[in-house]
């Protein structure tokens, strides 16, 4: 009887002590493809193309499918401001390069 008791507090206090893990934006370096930003709150972020010679384009779509920023980068460490990303938001990036975008602090 005493396990039991137990049992069942130790299950309630798991389920009611716990929370969810939140994904984490960090800096990264993206190569081509789509990338849906989820699970985020609001953030500010910088771009740059970090391949020489590969012409890169991003694109950042908001949650109601409108295009709320385009850059196309051909010039190697031009630091590009892409202003505030939100939970909801697509990144898609086209072409052959790597680009790394940063949390601006």
């Amino acid at each position: 009887m005493k396990i039991r008791k137990f049992i069942i507090v130790f299950l309630m206090s798991i389920i009611a002590f716990t929370e969810i893990p939140q994904a984490i934006f960090t800096s990264d370096s993206y190569k081509q493809g789509v990338y849906n930003i989820s699970g985020v709150n609001e953030f500010s972020a910088t771009a740059k193309l970090i391949t020489p010679n590969n012409v890169t384009s991003l694109i950042i779509i908001d949650s109601n499918s409108n295009q709320k920023f385009y850059k196309r980068f051909d010039t190697e460490d031009e630091v590009i401001n892409l202003g505030v990303i939100k939970n909801g938001d697509i990144i898609a990036i086209v072409g052959k390069g790597e680009i790394a975008i940063t949390l601006a602090k």
